[in-house]
């Protein structure tokens, strides 16, 4: 390669004694292997559970951190009210998918920080 002279004399490039170049292999291996720890950890999302309530638990909303809703369980009392029903429901489906998204950027956290420490 050439070198290039800047302002103030600087020259920018590779220069004689200095690292011919990055070694591709062990980048394209390191590239590898955090694809296939963040594919087991994509897979292992189905697995983790959150549970989120509102009013006081007479909601009860249960999902997966691949964004599934599991199940929702609530009070017989509510069926009385569909409004409080339904707004309860939805602060609890707001509050499971918030509780999802902690998680699931916890979990890339610990994997992101693995990564950087190899």
């Amino acid at each position: 390669m050439k070198k290039i002279k800047g302002f103030g004399g600087r020259s920018y490039g590779p220069s004689k004694g200095e690292a011919k170049g990055i070694d591709l292999g062990s980048i394209q291996k390191v590239q590898e292997e955090m694809a296939k720890k963040l594919e087991q950890l994509e897979e292992s999302f189905s697995q983790m559970e959150i549970v989120s309530t509102a009013g006081g638990g007479a909601i009860k909303v249960k999902a997966t951190c691949d964004y599934r809703i599991a199940s929702i369980e609530f009070d017989d009392d509510l069926l009385q009210d569909k409004e409080m029903l339904s707004d309860l429901i939805v602060a609890a489906v707001n509050e499971v998918l918030q509780e999802i998204k902690k998680r699931r950027d916890e979990e890339m956290l610990k994997l992101t920080q693995g990564a950087i420490s190899l």
